[in-house]
C-alpha cells in the first residue's frame, strides 16, 4: 500500500460530504516504516492537519502499526484535542502482518484502560461491540481509517466503508483514548500529540 496521498476514501453521505484526499503536493511528509502521512488531508471543504503519528512498537523491536491524527486545529493537548472540531481522522497503516486475535485485543486493552478512567455506559459499550465486530486480520500495508464527525464514526478499510456507528460519543472517546492514559503506550501517545515527531 503507499500510502494515504495514493488513496481516496469513499465516506457515507451522511458523516461527511466530499472525499478524503491528500491536500496539494509540495507539502513534507511524515513517512514511517514506508508508511506515508502527509501534513495535510481534505474532507469535503474542511482542511485537516496531521497533529502527530505515534508508532506502536511490540517486543520492544517491532513495529507493529503507525497510525497518524488529523485534526482541524493542531495542538499538544490531548483534552483539547478530543473536545476540539469535528471531523478528525484516524488512519493507521500496519507495518507488519496481524491477525484478527491481535488487532481486536489491542482494542481491547485500549477500551479497557479508557473505561477503568473515564467509566463506559451501555451505548458506548454497544458502540464499541458493533464498531470491534467489523475488524480483521491485516496484511502488512494494509490501510485503516476513522473518520470521527459530529454524527459519528466511519470504519474505512483500504478504502472501502465497512462500518459507520452512529454515536457521536463514541468518537471522541476513540480520539481520547489514544491521547491519555488509555493509549498503547506513553510513546505512542506522545507521537499522536506530536510531542515525540
Amino acid at each position: 500500500m503507499p500510502g494515504l496521498r495514493w488513496l481516496s476514501f469513499r465516506i457515507p453521505l451522511a458523516l461527511a460530504a466530499g472525499l478524503v484526499v491528500a491536500s496539494s503536493a509540495g507539502h513534507a511528509d511524515t513517512r514511517i516504516g514506508g508508511a506515508v502521512f502527509p501534513d495535510d488531508l481534505k474532507i469535503g471543504n474542511t482542511s485537516l492537519k496531521l497533529n502527530g503519528v505515534g508508532v506502536r512498537v511490540f517486543y520492544h523491536l517491532v513495529d507493529g502499526y503507525a497510525t497518524g491524527l488529523y485534526v482541524v486545529s493542531p495542538g499538544h493537548d490531548g483534552t483539547a484535542i478530543a473536545d476540539g472540531p469535528n471531523p478528525k481522522v484516524i488512519y493507521t497503516e500496519f507495518l507488519r502482518d496481524a491477525s484478527l486475535e491481535r488487532v481486536k485485543d489491542e482494542y481491547d486493552s485500549i477500551h479497557a484502560r479508557y473505561c477503568k478512567i473515564y467509566g463506559c455506559s451501555e451505548k458506548n459499550e454497544a458502540s464499541y461491540a458493533a464498531f470491534t465486530g467489523h475488524l480483521a486480520a491485516a496484511r502488512k500495508g494494509e490501510a485503516q481509517l476513522v473518520l470521527v464527525t459530529d454524527q459519528g464514526v466511519s470504519m474505512q478499510r483500504n478504502g472501502v466503508v465497512v462500518a459507520s456507528i452512529d454515536d457521536p460519543a463514541f468518537g471522541k472517546g476513540m480520539v481520547q483514548s489514544l491521547l491519555s492514559a488509555a493509549a498503547p503506550t506513553k510513546g505512542f501517545r506522545d507521537g499522536l500529540l506530536g510531542i515525540a515527531n
